[in-house]
């Protein structure tokens, strides 16, 4: 696991562009773009993680994204 932190914001690199991710978003599973950044706020910083692949998965109140590989950028 890289990263496991309480965040207000996530911008996840769907293959069809991006899509952003607030406390309350509807359920949903999306594949990730190859090469897309993920962004994300936490302790009120923007981070970002590049990513190589994978899935995202959105629930009420949680995100989990299961990357083929990440590094930070």
């Amino acid at each position: 696991m890289l990263v496991d932190e309480q965040v207000s914001e996530v911008q996840i690199p769907a293959l069809d562009g991006y899509v952003g991710v607030l406390p309350g978003h509807a359920a949903m599973l999306s594949a990730l773009k190859a090469g897309g950044v993920l962004t994300y706020v936490a302790a009120g910083q923007t981070k970002k993680l590049a990513v190589y692949g994978g899935f995202a998965e959105v629930l009420a109140t949680s995100a989990r994204v299961l990357a083929d590989g990440a590094e930070f950028g």
